[in-house]
């Protein structure tokens, strides 16, 4: 979409994920012919509480935790009135209790709330922390010598769970596209600090047949996608487990983001052999965590994005 949007509109997004998105899009451009890189390399990049100005308005970005890496909430303050956008975000995650902090600290007596709200229609979902998830991979990981992991390569908090998961159970952690998988996390490992997102280039493998011996000799975690190298990988390895590790409706024919070749991908390995568990945990904030944030920003008017104030009002 940003395609469309006209030249002098400067657009902003965050360092490292304007790194990652260069890396998405080189890919776009280069196997599908439809990536604009060239586009993305100027876009301005956001420092985190270091305000920026336009006219008289001024939009201070902060970090927040999502599973989109390098996600920000913005506070925008003009005519004595202080207005906070929170994006997508959530408390669950990696950096859950610093978004939280944040909120805290610089997000009080907020005069109007513009909020996300997606787990709103599934107020009954049972939210597990990204770090209860890795939890259970890891435990998986000890009963099952071979395992294949179908995940959005940009979902970084994940795969450190799943890398860390795979290190511990002495287990090689193997992508399927070196030049687009592996570009993410070696530029994910070269602008962070922390040592969770340390993806160690010399125990990863990028995956062939050349590997064949070594995986059936080894074991394996595979970071998969939907597509030919993973479904060669699983007609290789019939007998792995496989994770799905993306949001339920895409498997859900009734609902309007059923996504038939995902499912179909699904079946067919099924059908082959594998075992499926379902592994995942949400990017968006869980009710009781919006009305969280609510309660701290204290805000006079709460709206969810997308819908009316006036139909809406304090969602909760």
């Amino acid at each position: 979409m940003f395609e469309k949007i006209l030249p002098q509109i400067p657009i902003y997004m965050g360092a490292i994920a304007k790194r990652i998105y260069t890396v998405v899009q080189n890919t776009l451009q280069t196997k599908l012919k439809k990536g604009s890189p060239e586009k993305v390399l100027t876009f301005h990049e956001y420092a985190i509480g270091k305000p920026l100005y336009f006219g008289d308005i001024k939009v201070t970005p902060y970090a927040i935790d999502h599973s989109a890496f390098d996600a920000y909430m913005l506070l925008i303050e003009a005519d004595g009135k202080r207005i906070l956008h929170t994006g997508d975000f959530r408390l669950h995650g990696a950096k859950g209790k610093k978004t939280l902090a944040v909120f805290e600290k610089y997000c009080k007596d907020i005069d109007v709330l513009i909020t996300e709200g997606t787990m709103l229609s599934r107020a009954d979902e049972k939210v597990v922390t990204e770090h209860e998830l890795g939890a259970k991979v890891e435990k998986l990981l000890r009963k099952n010598k071979y395992a294949i992991a179908l995940c959005s390569s940009t979902n970084i908090d994940t795969i450190a769970e799943f890398y860390n998961a795979a290190l511990k159970n002495h287990k090689p952690f193997i992508i399927c596209e070196n030049d687009f998988q592996g570009e993410i996390l070696k530029t994910v490992t070269q602008n962070t600090t922390s040592s969770f997102y340390n993806f160690d280039r010399s125990k990863i493998y990028s995956y062939g047949k050349n590997l064949h011996n070594f995986m059936i000799d080894k074991g394996f975690f595979l970071l998969g996608r939907t597509n030919h190298i993973t479904q060669n990988a699983i007609e290789n390895f019939p007998n792995s487990l496989l994770i799905y590790s993306m949001w339920s409706g895409y498997l859900d024919k009734a609902h309007p983001a059923f996504d038939e070749y995902k499912s179909n991908f699904i079946n067919n390995a099924l059908k082959g052999g594998c075992r499926l568990v379902c592994l995942h945990t949400s990017g968006h904030a869980s009710v009781d965590d919006l009305k969280k944030v609510c309660e701290i920003t204290k805000a006079k008017i709460s709206q969810r994005k997308t819908r009316s104030i006036k139909k809406f009002g304090h969602f909760w």
